[in-house]
């Protein structure tokens, strides 16, 4: 993956005010890795020749080196307008002698096992109280399936949660069995839930592959 290492500065959404180059040079890092050196060295030697020619956003500008403030979208047309060039006083880059990725072959996988012993259901419910959700749910069962936890924000609320944790209105509802159970089953769960009046916004199947479970614990539940 590649992107830019840094927070995703809320305060300058919409603005123009961000300076694109991490991004940019992330990108440029991709093209690299994917074997487009070539793309890669024209992009960043005119993003160097941008930076060069003193067209700076509002975070390295500086009074007497800088020439020109720009925004976000005016930095980006800069280092367009100068692709093809290079910097003539930073050093340019290239990536004449740089490896492309090495193909992956997948190898066939060998057979397993899968199995599902449960799901979790995630439900939008605006009463932030988990232990009247939790027992309003506690009730519902299908071919084995049965509540075990109600977690909020991956912390487990119902049973043994603490009042004073902070809920929002989004809730996992986790219900499995002793066993292996069917799609049907589940699907069957969801049809209790629902004509229960909640609000399902999506599930997750709990599976099993050669008898390990492949889902979070959910703090042992």
């Amino acid at each position: 993956m590649f992107e830019a290492i840094h927070g995703s500065a809320p305060r300058r959404a919409g603005q123009n005010l961000a300076n694109p180059s991490g991004l940019l040079l992330g990108a440029v890092q991709m093209l690299v890795h994917i074997g487009q050196g070539d793309v890669a060295e024209k992009v960043q030697n005119a993003w160097l020749r941008t930076i060069e020619d003193g067209i700076h956003t509002y975070d390295i500008y500086k009074d007497g080196v800088s020439k020109e403030k720009v925004g976000t979208r005016e930095f980006a047309d800069a280092v367009i307008a100068r692709i093809g060039l290079q910097p003539s006083q930073l050093k340019p880059v290239s990536f004449a002698n740089a490896q492309k990725v090495a193909q992956i072959k997948p190898r066939a996988a060998a057979p397993v096992k899968q199995e599902t012993i449960g799901v979790d259901v995630f439900l939008y419910h605006p009463d932030r109280d988990a232990e009247k959700l939790g027992k309003a749910i506690e009730g519902i069962e299908h071919n084995g399936l049965h509540l075990t936890m109600v977690t909020n924000r991956g912390v487990k609320v119902y049973p043994g949660g603490l009042p004073e944790t902070f809920c929002t209105d989004h809730w996992r509802c986790r219900f499995k069995a002793d066993g292996p159970v069917s799609y049907t089953d589940i699907i069957g769960l969801q049809q209790k839930v629902n004509e229960a009046g909640f609000a399902i916004i999506k599930t997750e199947n709990l599976c099993r592959f050669d008898g390990v479970d492949v889902f979070s614990a959910g703090q042992g539940a």
